[in-house]
């Protein structure tokens, strides 16, 4: 291999080490970040998340099947989601996201609120859920442990206003154990918000 290639190689090699402390550096919840390998070398695209923290990729993470949505409106607010519809080019709702901090008070965890980003369809059953911003004691990690337990997160799935969100023996969710003030936190949190949004948005 010539000096020049060897240079080039190793080039990349920083180039993407460079890429990865950066990506890490930056709160998953505060930028959409996308990293290319092209020809000529890396290159990231960081756009800033709206003032929710939420992102397209988290929009539609949280709403499956949904290729493009509304700015945030009503009364409470959502984002509509749609799919276009193959025959006919239209657009057709299939759903709702919502964030949590939008519908205060919102329950506080041992430091403060968790913001959860929740896709909702017209059944009014959740078919995703994200924790999109929150503390937890000295660290500041956007999604912390809710990020690491995803079994946690799991639970929310398929489920709808009527059942009670509660954490413990006797309710429908399990805790983490060690942070079961912001796991019940959370929990009373998307019920205020997904009975909030299935009263104002979901068909009797």
């Amino acid at each position: 291999m010539t000096l020049q290639r060897r240079y080039k190689s190793s080039l990349k090699v920083l180039t993407a080490t460079f890429v990865l402390v950066l990506v890490a550096g930056f709160d998953r919840g505060s930028h959409f970040i996308e990293v290319v390998l092209g020809e000529s070398g890396l290159f990231v695209d960081i756009q800033a998340a709206n003032s929710d923290h939420t992102t397209p990729r988290l929009l539609q993470q949280v709403m499956p099947g949904a290729d493009s949505f509304s700015e945030k409106e009503g009364e409470p607010p959502v984002y509509k989601a749609y799919r276009t519809d193959p025959a006919s080019g239209e657009k057709v709702l299939i759903g709702y996201a919502f964030v949590t901090s939008d519908f205060p008070p919102e329950p506080s965890g041992y430091n403060g609120p968790v913001d959860t980003l929740i896709g909702m369809n017209l059944e009014g059953v959740i078919v995703g859920l994200e924790v999109i911003y929150h503390r937890e004691s000295l660290r500041y990690i956007i999604g912390d442990f809710f990020s690491d337990e995803k079994w946690y997160v799991a639970q929310f799935l398929g489920m709808k206003a009527t059942n009670k969100f509660a954490i413990g023996r006797n309710g429908d969710i399990d805790a983490i154990a060690g942070a079961t003030i912001s796991s019940g936190a959370m929990s009373r949190g998307v019920r205020q918000t997904v009975r909030a949004v299935t009263e104002a948005y979901i068909k009797k």
